[in-house]
């Protein structure tokens, strides 16, 4: 498939990268010279430097020829001319990346209609949505849900006291229905076995049935008392659009502000929220606002040092969870040392969007971890190698697990000795080396 990106930044650079891997036939634009410097040192796609809305270099592109275009660029209106000039070359599929809400509303689809754009992507609101899912299951900073909303896994750090920190995995007892389907180490993926021993920091993905998961996260977690005060950092457009949203669900929420007008702003926005206004950040500015107090405190100004540095400060002085908004891939390892429970990626975020778009078909869907891991939710075809046969015979390669499957409405937690049936949607926790392999295994 031959496809044209326009943009070089986070979004785009990572979903080349991708696609590339996959067999893409990758064409890259961008304006910036030191982001074309890098994607041409670093990525196995064609590299054309101006401005993607440009109808001269899209031509150049061989926009004619082309399957797929996504607009990732940092500009809206660039994104937009884009995909309307490749619809107009007869590029079949579109995607754009847009920041301005005037231009997406998930609940108004005329926009959409209207612009003739295949899929829209709007990564603040994608952003302010996982959080607000995470900070709904307590003791798990990130849940993420599959098939038909039938299934979840629940993303849990393992502190000091947690009952399952130095057990081998096979002496670790979870609720019927569920199982330890992947732990992400020092940044790591691994596939754990039953002598596995999990330990203090690991992140463990825990699968199970939707109404099921607060049990099963409550196992193996420390602290899983509601959490009903958040401090949020930063009211720009994640920010403001989080504040509102966790009030919906009767949050109490509190918004620290750098930008004076900014700060009124999103004080006029919010129904019963207070908002703080304050230039800098420090540890004895979050004592004083009782940062010490609060369940959970969320760090998502545009600057990932300073959410990470005020993430660290927060969970050191006692906040229940913490979570910091980071966009450049380099930063999110530091997050662990920093004792930051999650990271959130608009980048990511956006990445698996795209993905779930372009691989339709076999893969229903697809969740990406830092660690380069993948939860891949794959429907089992006809004539698969997978179909038909009980798991343990299936030679699933050493890097990936079956966590689940949906089968006729049921959630089933798998064994080897498990037949996998046409129609059957899998949800597979697989490590970045391994997902070549498990898409040829259920391929038709």
């Amino acid at each position: 498939m031959r496809t044209v990106i326009i943009g070089a930044g986070e979004v785009g650079f990572n979903t080349a990268r991708m696609l590339s891997h996959e067999g893409h036939d990758v064409v890259l634009i961008e304006q910036d010279e030191a982001l074309v410097e890098r994607a041409t040192e670093q990525l196995d796609a064609l590299m054309i430097h101006g401005n993607g809305a440009s109808p001269r270099l899209l031509a150049e592109a061989g926009i004619k020829k082309s399957d797929l275009l996504i607009a990732a660029s940092s500009s809206d209106e660039v994104n937009i001319i884009a995909c309307l000039a490749a619809k107009a070359q007869g590029v079949a599929r579109t995607v754009a990346r847009v920041h301005n809400p005037d231009y997406y509303d998930p609940r108004e689809p005329f926009t959409q209609e209207m612009l003739g754009i295949d899929f829209l992507i709007h990564t603040e609101q994608m952003a302010a949505e996982e959080i607000k899912a995470a900070l709904l299951v307590p003791g798990a900073v990130n849940v993420d849900t599959f098939a038909e909303d039938s299934i979840e896994v629940a993303e849990v750090v393992l502190n000091e006291g947690s009952p399952v920190v130095g057990r081998a995995l096979r002496d670790v007892n979870l609720p019927s229905g569920s199982l330890v389907v992947g732990v992400v180490r020092s940044g790591k993926a691994l596939v754990p076995r039953g002598h596995t021993v999990l330990e203090r920091r690991d992140h463990v993905l825990l699968i199970s049935g939707r109404r099921q998961i607060s049990e099963v996260v409550g196992a193996v977690a420390t602290d899983t008392a509601p959490v009903r005060d958040v401090t949020v950092y930063g009211g720009g457009r994640i920010g403001l659009r989080l504040a509102l949203a966790l009030e919906e669900v009767g949050m109490s929420v509190r918004v620290i502000e750098r930008d004076e007008v900014r700060a009124r702003y999103v004080a006029s926005q919010l129904r019963k929220g207070f908002v703080l206004h304050d230039e800098g950040i420090s540890r004895d500015f979050l004592l004083q606002e009782r940062v010490d107090k609060t369940d959970a405190f969320v760090a998502v100004t545009g600057d990932d040092r300073a959410n990470l540095l005020a993430a660290m400060y927060a969970s050191q002085l006692g906040a229940r969870t913490t979570i910091a908004g980071v966009s450049r891939a380099e930063f999110a390892p530091l997050a662990d040392a920093l004792g930051v429970d999650l990271t959130i990626s608009p980048r990511m975020l956006a990445a698996e969007a795209i993905l779930r778009f372009v691989r339709k078909g076999e893969v229903v869907d697809v969740a990406l971890l830092e660690s380069g891991a993948e939860m891949i939710e794959l429907r089992i075809p006809e004539g698969s190698r997978v179909a038909g046969r009980p798991l343990g015979e299936v030679g699933f390669p050493e890097g990936a697990i079956v966590g689940a499957l949906l089968r006729d409405g049921d959630v089933v937690i798998p064994t080897g000795k498990e037949v996998l049936r046409p129609g059957d949607d899998a949800v597979v926790f697989t490590i970045e080396e391994a997902i070549d392999d498990v898409e040829r295994l259920f391929a038709p």
